[in-house]
């Protein structure tokens, strides 16, 4: 056998595979890889959902805009069936069918065209909510301040910093009017309170990466800590509590007539003088 014959043949005998401890470490490798990037692609994932969150608010906000335009510079109403009315328009409504297409998403929807804008992609169960004809086909994340409805452009002074609508927790109950419906956010109740141990808002959902969307009366939306809101008597329309009672709940505890006396009225940590 020539000698370029034995080296071919000892070549081709020649295994070029990996050895067991190659291979551990391989896998070692893309382990630790994978630990590092996969939080990392879930935080890019939540970001991108947070965007279109903001989407949804802004043209919320809009939508905001251009009912005011075609009502007298006046925001959507409570829709109320007592009396007195708890609405700040005085505004009493017959009976609970006539409130529907009042409901502050059904007086936005022909502005917005899209039920799907009422949704975050981050909310695993939004509310099925009625639409103008009163069937559940509205999937809702989001819930308006009542603070706010009704009221008139030259009643804000921070238009920039009153909240109109923001985010709800899935499923939320406790900010419950009448019917267990989660329509409105009521700061006086303590919707806007923080769960010292999770973190969590008690009603408004700040899921975005412990932070929490707002629209604001001037049509702008914008990202906040918990903690930003609840420090601040704009942000969570307390101000318009204490300036704009509904007695007897929407009010804080000075106001003559008020039964909101509970300790998570988070409004009467704010001084009014």
């Amino acid at each position: 056998m020539s000698r370029h014959n034995a080296a071919h043949n000892s070549a081709a005998g020649h295994s070029t595979g990996f050895t067991l401890s190659e291979l551990l470490v391989v896998i070692a490798i893309i382990a630790i890889l994978a630990a590092i990037l996969f939080p990392v692609f879930a935080q890019a994932r939540e970001k991108a959902r947070q965007t279109v969150c903001m989407s949804n608010q802004k043209q919320m906000g809009t939508a905001v805009q251009m009912y005011m335009q075609d009502y007298d510079q006046r925001l959507y109403f409570y829709a109320s069936t007592d009396t007195p009315s708890r609405s700040h328009t005085g505004a009493v409504l017959p009976d609970d069918d006539s409130a529907i297409p009042v409901l502050w998403w059904n007086a936005l929807m022909p502005y917005i065209k899209s039920s799907q804008i009422f949704a975050c992609p981050s909310d695993n169960a939004p509310s099925l909510s009625a639409d103008a004809n009163g069937n559940n086909t509205i999937k809702r994340s989001y819930i308006s301040c009542r603070p706010v409805e009704g009221l008139a452009l030259s009643q804000i002074d921070l238009t920039a910093e009153t909240t109109v609508i923001t985010e709800k927790w899935s499923g939320t109950s406790d900010a419950a009017e009448e019917g267990g419906q989660d329509n409105w956010i009521e700061p006086q109740k303590g919707d806007f309170n923080i769960d010292p141990l999770t973190g969590r808002m008690a009603v408004a959902g700040n899921r975005h990466n412990g932070g929490i969307l707002c629209t604001f009366f001037d049509g702008h939306a914008k990202w906040f800590r918990a903690e930003t809101i609840v420090a601040s008597k704009n942000l969570t329309d307390c101000v318009l509590v204490n300036a704009y009672p509904v007695l007897p709940d929407m009010c804080d505890n000075g106001d003559a007539g008020c039964t909101n006396t509970s300790d998570d009225n988070i409004c009467n940590t704010f001084p009014w003088q």
